[in-house]
This record gives structure tokens, C-alpha cells and sequence, in this order.
């Protein structure tokens, strides 16, 4: 198993997470989304990938298929995608966003910013999807109906899983905490016949600790949503790494 250098929040950290919970349950998660006491959002769109598995924005998708992108537009927009009773249409030939997931270069270009804002060795609360696979551990391996491996093991040991404290911020997640370097290193082993290899995830949720900013995606999200000061989001903007919108 992965060491994972976040660890288990303080039970008095659900007090400290009440704050986030007031702010963000009575609003949906949808596109243009703004959370209050924070100066600026912006949302960081998921990459897609074209036909042959190579990363594509959505101004890539939106300059194929024709179709406008707006601040607000969603991925069925952009793409053409048409959802029927029983099967999908869509313009775009490649694939979709991956939900939930804004991906590993994206997660790695977003912490920098973090970290040029609040130093590496900065205190975050990260919280994370407790009934996600890749963290409760799941049967099987996606993609392969012949797999008959063992079931995968969970991201972290037992007493982790069990300790954690819990909280209701989009999905049920427990509260971890550690400095914002540990961020990197969230995600699970996976096994697979003689191989393995490691699997970045990002979490739900992920502020500091004086509550400057905020990050927050959702497993249905092709989106995350990033909240803090004017100054943090245009450099999130400016950078091209990432794809934004407002």
C-alpha cells in the first residue's frame, strides 16, 4: 500500500468544517457557482481526450464541433452530446471529461499556485469522498471483465478509514489534515496481475487552515471549483496549463 502523509483530522476539526458546510449545502453544484466571503471563483475544467487518447480542452472539443464556449457552458453544450432513453449522441468523437477527477497535471499545476500562495509547508484539511472506490478499496479492475485478481485494498490502512472524522460537504468525507506538499501524494496503489503502479486522486474538498481559499469538486463534477483571493484566481487563470472559466 501507498504511504499517504495525510492523516486523520482532530474530531474538534468538524467545528472548523461547519463553516464550509453553511456555506456550500444549500447550493448545488453547478456551473457558475459562487460561494461567499471569498473575492473570486473560477471553474478549472476537467480535460477531455480526443480519439486517440490524447488530452484536449474544451476549446479544442468547442472548435470541432462548432458549438459556442461560454463561461457557463456545460461539456453536453460544448460537445453535442444528446442523451436519449437508451443511447447517446454525441458531435465530439473522443472522450469525456473524467468526473469528479481534475487529473494529475491539473492538480499538479493548481498546487503550485496553492503553494506560491500559502508556502508548501502550509496546514490544509483536506476532505475526501469516503465512499469512493479508490479509497474504501473496490472489487476487480475497471475495463477488464476477465479480471479475476483479488479485490483491490482501500487507500488507507483500517484504522485510518475508521478514525477519520466524518462530514457531509457534497458527499459524506472524512477530514484529513497535513501539509499542502501531502496533496501529491493522495491516491491508492492499484495491483493487476505481476504489475502495479500508483494512481493520483485529488479530494472533494481542500482549504488552509485560515481559510483564504477553497478547492472543491464532486464525483458527478466536470468541473472543480476554485474560491479565494482576486489575486490566486488570475494566476490561476493566467496559466495555461490549466483550462478556466468563471
Amino acid at each position: 500500500m501507498h504511504t499517504q502523509t495525510l492523516q486523520p483530522a482532530s474530531p474538534g476539526s468538524l467545528n472548523d468544517a461547519a463553516w464550509l458546510t453553511s456555506l456550500v449545502m444549500p447550493t448545488p453544484f453547478i456551473n457558475g457557482l459562487s460561494i461567499p466571503g471569498f473575492a473570486a471563483t473560477a471553474r478549472l475544467l476537467h480535460p477531455a481526450s480526443d480519439a486517440n487518447g490524447v488530452p484536449a480542452t474544451w476549446a479544442q472539443v468547442a472548435n470541432q464541433t462548432g458549438r459556442p464556449l461560454h463561461p457557463d457552458s456545460t461539456w453536453d453544450e460544448v460537445s453535442g452530446t444528446v442523451h436519449a432513453r437508451r443511447t447517446v449522441h454525441s458531435d465530439w468523437p473522443g472522450g469525456e471529461p473524467d468526473l469528479g477527477e481534475l487529473g494529475e497535471n491539473g492538480w499538479d499545476a493548481l498546487l503550485d499556485h496553492l503553494t506560491d500562495w500559502a508556502g508548501s509547508d502550509a496546514s490544509c484539511v483536506a476532505a475526501i469522498d469516503a465512499e469512493l472506490p479508490w479509497v474504501s478499496g473496490t472489487v476487480g479492475f475497471y475495463g477488464d471483465p476477465q479480471h479475476v485478481e483479488p479485490p483491490q485494498g482501500p487507500a488507507f490502512p483500517t484504522e485510518v478509514l475508521s478514525t477519520a472524522p466524518r462530514v457531509q460537504l457534497l458527499r459524506t468525507c472524512m477530514l484529513m489534515t497535513g501539509p499542502l506538499t501531502a496533496v501529491r501524494s493522495l491516491g491508492r496503489t492499484w495491483h493487476y496481475r505481476d504489475q502495479c503502479w500508483f494512481e493520483r486522486h485529488g479530494p472533494t474538498g481542500l482549504w488552509p487552515a485560515d481559510r483564504s481559499w477553497l478547492v472543491l469538486t464532486d464525483i458527478d463534477a466536470d468541473h472543480t471549483v476554485l474560491a479565494g483571493p482576486l489575486e490566486l484566481i488570475d494566476a490561476v487563470t493566467a496559466d495555461n496549463r490549466l483550462e478556466t472559466r468563471p
